[in-house]
């Protein structure tokens, strides 16, 4: 990627977004889409203030979302009413008590003439169909759809949003808004503040198994997985530890963040009293600020997983709260904390407001963050030697005038856990100062690149990957059958049943390989595939894609690594001979391949204009 530092870029930035904002504003039906820190929201907020000035400020409109943080976050930064989609139905009578979604029987909304719902790539199919039928749509003038479809897709049926976007691009492109450029990125080279957070995502975004090799793409790629490889600092927001047994994660993790709070909060660490300078960066002057800094792990279960690294962190941060007054269901004061489950107004809490000096019912929802305090009917008691916990009362990032009351054992076990690491799902519609993102190898099922992608892209200033034992994990997430959307059997609007390729991945599975050769092996291109027949009939035995490690550590990995006569060959088939940026490319690769002394066995193929079969059969 171009690194200009041009301020002109602003510009042309800019008038990208007046355009995207001028198509959605025309359409009834449109899609507002882009990467991380492209400015959706700063959109929204502009799209807002058109429909204000062309229809009055008394105009109807109203923000959704699919979860309570999301919707709180939108109503942040555009300083209008938000609600949840769950609030948007129950309110019109198309919940069961049971919180699952009536097919018909409550009321229709006709008042309402914009609805955008943000973060779209959460929403599952069941929660649209009753949204849907939950309004009368001779009354709205625009739907807009917000999101960005490289994030997790939704844990329930279908991947709407994902849908959406490939039909309206299909068939009404004009109906999608998408933004390219970097906001975040841009303003961040230009202030030298680092770019590496996006860079790095930029590597996991959505593609699908028709894509063609890009040659600005590789080398990107190729760069970033160079720096990624060394380690230590990237970029100034970017850092990649790696980890080789669970002790060591351990002790890598604590001892980063406690780093990082020290220059944060320019204090030093106490190692009697560590939880002094965690509560001078997540309470700066006695301000719940959970937000400052997030453990991401993708599993639950097992060592790295977040449960093992609560308790972890916890013991770190608050073994002198543990000792001295105890827990309640695992919670002590002054932890950090997770509501997990929702208590809308139809199940609220109780809440001391500061404001009023008054206790009120209050909503909370799944996923949002706080830090515990000592109750007010406690201030007094907890200095007695012999007080132990009993009650606890939390202040929520964006309920800063609130402290929730959690009265029992029960209340807390039934509402609450430990969140000094939170999952990746939890994370989503979430913004934090410093990420840390634990990457185990890979495990089956689970570890996609949406969900590294959703990770580390919470992270606002800084974030920190750490990776277990080597690159490897983060080269098998850039592999496109890593995608959870590609394995989603969903077509919404047209018949697009998953590819024969990932819905049989079991079968043939080897990781990046999508064409399957004579050889049985699977390769990356179609142009691999004819060259490995070719090998094949001729009785060459050939590996493909392995890595060729250099003595400095460097690496990388020829298409082809043939064993002839008890000699070793490595074979390069350049594909991309007409892209500048490929071809030199391909000059720092024969470098790098002179360098370590592996040119007197490299044979290399060309493509400029096609496959040329000849060739190749000559060499062979």
């Amino acid at each position: 990627m171009s690194q200009s530092n041009n301020p002109c870029e602003f510009c042309d930035t800019v008038q990208q977004q007046v355009a995207v904002c001028q198509s959605i504003f025309q359409r009834p039906l449109s899609v507002l889409c882009g990467p991380a820190g492209t400015g959706k929201t700063t959109l929204v907020k502009a799209i807002i203030q058109a429909i204000e000035k062309a229809h009055g400020t008394g105009t109807s409109f109203q923000l959704l979302a699919p979860t309570g943080k999301a919707a709180d976050r939108l109503r942040e930064k555009t300083g209008k009413d938000a609600r949840t989609l769950h609030s948007f139905l129950a309110q019109r009578g198309w919940l069961n008590d049971n919180l699952t979604f009536k097919r018909h029987g409550g009321q229709q909304e006709e008042n309402i003439a914009t609805f955008i719902l943000d973060e779209s790539s959460m929403l599952d199919l069941p929660l649209l169909a009753t949204f849907f039928r939950a309004v009368n749509w001779n009354s709205v003038q625009r739907l807009v759809f917000v999101g960005d479809p490289n994030q997790l897709p939704p844990i329930g049926t279908g991947k709407v949003f994902a849908d959406l976007i490939d039909w309206l691009r299909q068939d009404m492109p004009e109906h999608v808004g998408e933004l390219e450029t970097n906001m975040r990125q841009l303003v961040n080279r230009l202030s030298g503040q680092g770019t590496g957070i996006l860079d790095m995502a930029s590597l996991y975004i959505r593609r699908g198994l028709e894509e063609v090799k890009s040659g600005e793409r590789e080398i990107h790629e190729e760069g970033m997985i160079a720096r990624a490889q060394e380690g230590g600092n990237v970029d100034k927001d970017l850092r990649i530890l790696y980890w080789q047994d669970t002790d060591e994660l351990e002790r890598l993790l604590q001892d980063t963040i406690v780093a990082d709070m020290e220059t944060v909060s320019g204090d030093q660490l106490d190692p009697e009293r560590p939880d002094k300078l965690w509560n001078a960066v997540l309470s700066p002057n006695r301000t719940p600020n959970p937000e400052a800094l997030q453990v991401i792990s993708p599993y639950r279960g097992e060592l790295f997983g977040i449960e093992h690294i609560n308790g972890v962190l916890q013991q770190h941060k608050n073994k002198w709260w543990l000792d001295n007054k105890g827990s309640l269901g695992g919670v002590t004061y002054f932890d950090k904390v997770i509501q997990v489950v929702n208590r809308p107004k139809s199940n609220p809490l109780w809440a001391w407001n500061d404001a009023t000096r008054s206790k009120e019912r209050i909503e909370v929802y799944n996923g949002e963050i706080g830090l515990t305090t000592i109750h007010a009917f406690d201030a007094k008691r907890w200095k007695w030697s012999g007080f132990y916990i009993r009650q606890l009362q939390v202040s929520f990032s964006r309920k800063q005038n609130y402290r929730v009351e959690y009265m029992s054992e029960t209340a807390v076990t039934d509402n609450l856990e430990l969140a000094y690491a939170i999952s990746t799902h939890k994370s989503q519609g979430s913004e934090f100062d410093y990420v840390y993102f634990i990457l185990p190898k890979h495990k089956r099922g689970l570890l996609s690149r949406e969900l590294f992608y959703t990770g580390i892209t919470r992270a606002q200033k800084h974030c920190t990957i750490l990776v277990q034992e080597d690159i490897a994990p983060l080269l098998s997430l850039m592999r496109r059958e890593r995608s959870t959307l590609n394995h989603i059997n969903s077509s919404l609007f047209q018949f697009r049943p998953v590819a024969p390729e990932f819905e049989d991945m079991d079968a043939w599975y080897e990781e990046g390989k999508i064409h399957r050769t004579l050889a049985d092996y699977m390769v990356q291109s179609k142009s691999e595939a004819l060259i490995a027949n070719m090998l094949f009939e001729q009785e060459i035995p050939f590996q493909y894609d392995v890595r060729l490690n250099a003595p400095d550590g460097t690496f990388y990995r020829p298409d082809f690594v043939i064993q002839w006569r008890g000699e070793t060959w490595y074979w390069e088939h350049f594909g991309m001979m007409h892209d500048e940026g490929y071809r030199n490319k391909r000059e720092a690769k024969l470098a790098w391949y002179q360098k370590h002394g592996f040119t007197d066995h490299l044979i290399e193929t060309y493509e400029t204009s096609g496959f040329d079969s000849q060739i190749v059969r000559d060499i062979i």
